[in-house]
């Protein structure tokens, strides 16, 4: 699945779309797991904003060059500093078995592209499927209706109970995460 913006699907083409991703990964005995960056995968700061304490991690970040053995990074480009979770590599890896993952952040397309190569820089976990609030159809809030799977088959990780605004069926399920 690729995202691109400007594109309409009417509704009978997005259910086709779903319902053979939805046999497709139930064939293959996998559901959707939708991952939220912020907080959840991973914490950024604005370089700016780094109090005294902590401008020593300047000095302490991984090499962009080989990301795949790093955990902290200095995007000076984008005038931030990005740590991922403990594990969270692993996590994708384990979780790639049962699921076909989804990145969904309300950050801009820009900045989710750039987490999607720190987190997965083989581009074996998300590929294209990475959403920010760019994609979606609604105004500040996230919603399933750009993911091609059926809502009784997408899980969805997010740090924030407002992803509420997610929910379209009793048969949704929502993790919420607890730092």
């Amino acid at each position: 699945m690729m995202v691109v913006l400007g594109l309409r699907l009417h509704n009978e083409e997005v259910s086709r779309l779903r319902n053979t991703e939805m046999k497709k990964f139930l064939y293959s005995k996998k559901l959707f797991l939708v991952l939220d960056l912020d907080h959840t995968l991973l914490n950024t700061t604005i370089l700016g904003q780094l109090s005294s304490e902590e401008l020593h991690l300047l000095n302490e970040t991984d090499s962009r060059e080989d990301v795949s053995k790093g955990s902290l990074f200095k995007l000076e480009h984008m005038h931030m500093m990005t740590k991922l979770r403990p594990f969270v590599r692993t996590f994708l890896k384990e979780a790639s078995a049962m699921f076909e993952m989804y990145i969904y952040t309300m950050g801009d397309r820009p900045y989710a592209l750039e987490m999607a190569k720190l987190l997965d820089p083989e581009r074996e976990y998300f590929n294209a499927k990475v959403i920010s609030r760019d994609d979606g159809t609604q105004k500040h809030q996230k919603g399933l209706d750009i993911v091609l799977g059926q809502e009784s088959a997408v899980l969805i990780l997010d740090d924030t109970e407002h992803v509420s605004s997610l929910l379209v069926s009793d048969l949704f399920c929502r993790i919420t995460y607890q730092q």
